[in-house]
């Protein structure tokens, strides 16, 4: 927040953009948690334990499972920063 402040007093902005070269780093961050939080709900397995039940079919892959959750963060957040660059880094 510091440095893009100061940029935006040497490159002699006017005090909209600057406020976007503020709050910028922030917004950044507070994305990263929202988008992450949302990933978690994605890790999830089927329920019930395949030990036990009879008709729980083939157990999924870790790796994919992980994968899933990833992939959702990765969209989320490519969207996101897209949006955040365009509205505040625009100048």
């Amino acid at each position: 927040m510091i440095l893009g402040g100061v940029l935006a007093e040497q490159a002699n902005l006017e005090y909209e953009v600057k406020s976007g070269f503020i709050l910028f780093p922030l917004l950044v961050h507070s994305l990263d948690l929202i988008v992450s939080t949302i990933g978690v709900f994605f890790v999830k397995t089927k329920p019930g334990n395949p030990t036990l039940k009879s008709d729980y079919g083939t157990p999924e892959d870790p790796l994919d499972i992980l994968k899933r959750g990833y992939y959702v963060s990765l969209s989320l957040a490519i969207v996101g920063l897209f949006y955040i660059c365009k509205t505040f880094l625009y100048v």
